[in-house]
């Protein structure tokens, strides 16, 4: 078995663009997700008298920051919606 030694051949720009959006865009979603989704426990854990803070009535700041993920996580899920449009219109242009 011979083994080429010529260089693989170029993508298109298109394809490009979509790989290099769709990883800076996972990227910066991720990091989103756990900094904001690890701050809970972390708060919780190491700094409880922030949390046991009454915001109004009974509620405290640890409620309001649970609540504030499930939140996180349907704007999370909106902004993927929207930002998948434009993965696909890209990809369509890659298959071009």
């Amino acid at each position: 078995m011979t083994v080429s030694s010529a260089p693989p051949a170029p993508r298109n720009a298109a394809y490009q663009q979509l790989v290099a959006q769709r990883n800076a865009f996972t990227l910066t979603m991720t990091l989103t997700f756990l900094v904001l989704y690890f701050l809970l426990p972390v708060l919780a854990g190491y700094n409880k008298p922030l949390m046991a803070t009454k915001v109004f009535g009974n509620v405290t700041f640890g409620y309001v920051l649970a609540f504030a993920e499930f939140i996180m996580g349907w704007i999370m899920a909106y902004i993927y919606v929207v930002k998948a449009r434009t993965f696909h219109r890209l990809a369509q242009e890659a298959r071009a």
